[in-house]
């Protein structure tokens, strides 16, 4: 970066403006030690990014996903077996008995459309 600035090169910001609020939810879940609930595809690159804000998360696909965080978060449940449904899909070392304790959404943009409410 600094190369193009030595260069005189203008830097313009093309964030999707949805984009940047998702991400800056995630970093002040971050500052408050809250976990960001992700909803979104965790291979895709934009969640992939918008994780990348986050000290600790987990990243949920569909209202069945969803609802087993939940229900986690409620009742408890099989560590092992929701670690291993969420593997791919969870900061490294994450632990549901204590990482489920303080939660903040965010809605991946991609993720939003044609997902919403079952669809």
């Amino acid at each position: 970066m600094q190369l193009f600035k030595d260069k005189g090169v203008k830097m313009v910001d093309t964030t999707c403006p949805w984009v940047a609020k998702v991400w800056n939810s995630v970093d002040q879940h971050s500052r408050k030690s809250y976990t960001s609930v992700i909803h979104g595809k965790y291979s895709h690159e934009e969640t992939i990014a918008t994780a990348s804000f986050a000290d600790t998360y987990i990243i949920v696909r569909d209202l069945v996903e969803a609802q087993m965080v939940v229900d986690y978060i409620l009742t408890g449940g099989d560590r092992e077996a929701f670690l291993k449904h969420f593997e791919k899909a969870v900061s490294k070392g994450f632990d549901p008995d204590t990482d489920l304790v303080k939660v903040g959404l965010a809605n991946q943009v991609s993720a939003a459309g044609g997902r919403r409410r079952g669809a």
